[in-house]
């Protein structure tokens, strides 16, 4: 039998591929989970796969795993949704089986939403109950009992070392990696059982997998009663409906599109099926356009009247109440917009259609109008129409789409790009900064294979009056039964840490290593000097970006390989701090950062340890906290979904916001105050300026900082985060012309060198000087490294 059966998004380890177990990841990626199982344990794992919807995704996994030749076990694993319910509907489905009393396949005691399975007949559940043997290694929320009965129901099906194992696991409350190789290695020595072929049809699943259809295409546009148009950040749409003009605006097109139905309904408004897709279309149109800056032509040709317009208020939020009869999927398929009409009940057809212009597809939408007749049908339509538009919009631009994500974005392969970001709340700009690195960042291989690709890119976050926009860590962030609250405690605790636990720890670099409690004396020295700024440096230019070798020996002591390794550098390196109009603002520097999982951590963590601190002693309140990430980035193989799921959650609206301390563009010859940048090329220069920082790099403790940073990048791999030099001492704290620069970062990023560089009391006297030396620098590493030069990326903090 072909495997899969119906189509799914699998990982098959090689070697894994006779093996007989499986693990559904929940809403982990497949390649996050198999990165923690050793190789020498992969032997028997033969799929991975998520299982985020409990419907499709469980009957997927129902379909495929009976037509695999060898699967015996699979294992649940990670943290299911909320809403759906999958692993505990399957464990429901297995124990309870279906209410024969109702239609659709019925879950007995199911929980969540959806909890059916319409495409798995009762004889099929039958086959997939004897066939496979289904383990629960999972977190539940609320669902522990319904484990507990699977768990008793299971006993008698499987070995008591095994059984007494997830039991004990359990009873812990949580499950970790450590755990999850135990038990794959416990699996992996039962005895194999003779494996049942089983003859399955693919037509049998044709809602999993519905016959497509390809449409003669055609150019047209429609003349339609209304105009969506850009204001500003807003969309705006001008509406006619019979004598009456309207206009609504807003910055969220769903919630635009759900006003527009509610003020339709409330007021027995009637716009032609046709023209409600349209509509959708073009608001996503213009939704692309403002927030992706894709340009695109327009979808139809507007004619409306010019009169006075109503205002349709903008609602609150949105109450979606789903269609019970019909859904659509759409994706981008072999150079077409695929349109998948799929129906809740098996018995209706369904068929997957296939254009490459908009409106084959929007007449067919129209004549099979396949949408239930409920209060909310205007929403669904419209809806389907945005879905659609920026398919299309996507396959016209080339670039990539997926369902209810509401960006756009092309594989960018080749720039390296600084995003300055800023918002009044935590959530709010960590969904801004995944979002422009998802979309925007440079596609790259991880310079530690075994992570696979990554986007990544400079990000300079702004968080506005920190002391409110980072009050609160969003619930959403929590991990398993931790809090934030509990979260936020651990973070503070960490970076105040005296004890380096035999490597580096942040508390120690900040309050031990370089032998004076940096915190405190940023007390200190702020009380004497407010109108200078302080500088707290955790990254050690002389004990850090160092190489050796390790001897690795065989069984009798002899040495058969040596293994090169690198000193385990901080990714925090430094922090700015400094007062303006009575308010202590911050400037944080992070060599690498890891967007996804690290940032909250790491935010709260110098938000709550070492920013409220320094305030509350100087009796000042907190203004903005500058968060610069030399090199963040998302690792795709373990946190595309997370990522997802974080820009999807809904984030309160953005205030206005007071930007009066910067970031000013320096290449405007601003006289402000506050924090600068200049985004410039760098250009090779051999000629050595007279800058007084670069006499200390060039003797620092009696070592070239330049040429040991170029030569461990060189020899620890150019795509590494590791090099970062600056003239600041934190043994001695002294602060004047020659210590000025406080960090210099350069990495290979697009297959040339990037240059971040942070100086300390810039102006526009000092400009041209310090670019200069950024030049000279990096033309030294181009020389050791043998690579081309391409962006520099300056800060000054703060301008004088």
């Amino acid at each position: 039998m072909k495997f899969p059966l119906v189509e799914s998004f699998l990982l098959m380890p090689d070697e894994g591929k006779n093996g007989n177990l499986a693990i559904c990841t929940n809403t982990l990626a497949p390649g996050m989970v198999i990165n923690e199982v050793p190789l020498d344990k992969r032997s028997n794992l033969s799929v991975l796969g998520s299982l985020v919807v409990s419907r499709d995704g469980a009957e997927r996994m129902i379909v495929n795993s009976l037509v695999h030749p060898h699967l015996q076990y699979i294992i649940l694993f990670g943290e299911e949704t909320l809403s759906f319910k999958p692993s505990t509907n399957l464990l429901l489905a297995l124990m309870n089986g279906y209410n024969l009393e109702q239609k659709g396949n019925q879950i007995i005691n199911g929980k969540g939403v959806a909890h059916h399975y319409p495409s798995i007949s009762k004889e099929l559940l039958n086959k997939f109950r004897e066939t496979i043997t289904v383990i629960p290694f999972y977190t539940s929320h609320g669902d522990q009992e319904v484990i507990s009965n699977y768990m008793a129901w299971l006993k008698p099906q499987i070995p008591e070392d095994v059984f007494n194992f997830v039991i004990g696991v359990h009873a812990k409350g949580k499950i970790y990696y450590d755990s999850l190789v135990k038990l794959i290695d416990l699996i992996s020595k039962l005895p194999v059982k003779q494996s049942e072929t089983i003859v399955l049809d693919a037509k049998e699943f044709q809602h999993l997998q519905p016959p497509v259809i390809v449409l003669e295409d055609f150019e047209k546009k429609n003349v339609v009663p209304f105009l969506v148009s850009k204001s500003g950040s807003n969309i705006k749409i001008d509406l006619d409906i019979g004598d009456d003009s309207f206009t609504i605006s807003g910055n969220d097109g769903f919630l635009i599109a759900y006003s527009i139905m509610d003020f339709m309904n409330k007021n027995n408004l009637i716009l032609s099926n046709e023209n409600q897709l349209l509509l959708g279309a073009e608001i996503s149109r213009i939704e692309v356009e403002i927030k992706n800056d894709v340009p695109s032509e327009s979808f139809i040709i507007s004619q409306i009247r010019n009169s006075s317009r109503k205002e349709i208020p903008l609602a609150s939020r949105t109450l979606l109440k789903p269609d019970s009869l019909f859904y659509y999927k759409v994706t981008l398929k072999d150079g077409f917009v695929s349109v998948q009409s799929l129906a809740h009940d098996t018995c209706t057809s369904v068929f997957d259609l296939r254009a490459k212009s908009l409106m084959p597809i929007i007449n067919k939408l129209v004549e099979e109008d396949r949408f239930e007749d409920y209060e909310q049908r205007i929403l669904h339509r419209l809806d389907t129409g945005i879905e659609v538009g920026r398919a299309m919009v996507a396959l016209k631009t080339g670039n990539s789409y997926f369902q209810d994500f509401r960006n756009l974005f092309s594989i960018n392969t080749d720039k390296y790009n600084l995003f300055i970001l800023e918002a009044d709340s935590f959530l709010g700009n960590h969904q801004k900064i995944i979002t422009k690195l998802y979309t925007n960042g440079l596609t790259m291989q991880h310079p530690d294979t075994h992570k696979g690709t990554m986007r990544c890119g400079g990000v300079l976050a702004i968080y506005r009056n920190s002391g409110e926009s980072l009050k609160t860590l969003p619930a959403l962030y929590s991990s398993g039964s931790q809090g934030v609250e509990a979260m936020r405690e651990e973070y503070k605790k960490n970076l105040l840490d005296f004890d380096n636990s035999g490597t580096y720890t942040y508390g120690s670099r900040t309050r031990a290593h370089f032998g004076r409690d940096q915190l405190l004396d940023a007390v200190t020295y702020l009380k004497k000097n407010p109108n200078k700024p302080y500088v707290i440096q955790r990254f050690d230019y002389v004990e850090d970006m160092g190489v050796f070798e390790t001897p690795i020996k065989d069984d009798k002591g002899n040495v058969i390989r040596t293994r090169i390794e690198a000193t385990h550098d901080p990714c925090l390196s430094h922090d700015i701090y400094f007062i303006s109009n009575n308010k202590l603002y911050c400037f944080h520097i992070a060599r690498a950062h890891n967007i996804v999982n690290a940032y909250p951590e790491n935010i709260f963590g110098l938000h709550d340890a070492y920013d409220s601190f320094i305030s509350k002693e100087l009796g000042i309140p907190l203004g903005d906290m500058f968060m610069l990430s030399s090199r963040a980035n998302i690792l795709l193989l373990t946190e595309e979904q997370k990522a997802k799921r974080l820009i999807a959650e809904p984030a309160k609206p953005v205030g206005l916001l007071d930007n009066s301390i910067g970031p000013y563009n320096l290449l405007n010859n601003s006289n402000a105050k506050g924090v600068g940048y200049a985004e410039l090329k760098l250009i090779k220069n051999e000629i050595r300026p007279d800058h007084p920082c670069l006499d200390v790099l060039e003797n620092y403790s009696g070592v070239n900082l330049i040429s040991k940073a170029a030569n461990y990048l060189k020899t620890r791999g150019m795509d590494h985060n590791n090099p970062v030099i600056g003239s600041y001492n934190p043994k001695t704290g002294e602060l004047n012309e020659s210590n000025r620069l406080i960090s210099l970062q350069c990495n290979e990023r697009a297959k040339k060198l990037q240059v971040t560089a942070v100086f300390l009391n810039g102006s526009k006297e000092t400009l041209q000087n310090d670019i200069e030396l950024c030049n000279y620098i990096a033309t030294q590493f181009g020389i050791i490294t043998n690579r081309e030069l391409d962006n520099l990326f300056l800060f000054y903090v703060p301008m004088v």
